[in-house]
């Protein structure tokens, strides 16, 4: 009996395209900023990302670093759920296509998230897969 490696386990989860509210900050290390602010997020959508129970793939007006650890709250519609997060930088670089005004992108990866927020984020996304009849989702198994 072998179990599989996490990062086959961590990979099993739909991703979906969703609209959603989002703030990132990169706090500042050499400031000693540890402390999660909590921001003020807007009641509609501010971001089109790629999205899944362990990070999300987004475009953004400013470049990360692979590695950078963020803090990252995100607001999904309809419900209003508010989840406040750190998320470490997998992937970035700049988008090619010029006339884009968010012309970075960066996929991050979720840590310290709470397993009840995580749940929730699982059951929103079914939710986005169900009503888009398949067309925005794919399942991640890379």
């Amino acid at each position: 009996m072998s179990a599989l490696p996490k990062s086959d386990e961590r990979r099993a989860y739909r991703r979906v395209s969703d609209a959603i509210a989002m703030q990132i900050h990169l706090p500042d290390e050499a400031a000693n900023e540890r402390q999660f602010d909590v921001v003020e997020l807007p009641d509609h959508p501010t971001h089109v990302v790629s999205l899944s129970p362990n990070g999300l793939k987004c475009y953004h007006d400013e470049a990360f670093s692979d590695g950078d650890v963020l803090q990252v709250s995100i607001r999904l519609f309809p419900s209003g759920l508010r989840i406040d997060t750190e998320a470490r930088v997998v992937n970035s670089g700049e988008d090619d296509k010029p006339n884009k005004n968010n012309r970075f992108f960066a996929g991050l990866a979720f840590v310290k998230m709470p397993k009840e927020c995580k749940a929730q984020l699982l059951e929103h996304i079914q939710c986005v897969a169900k009503e888009s009849f398949g067309g925005a989702v794919k399942l991640v198994n890379r």
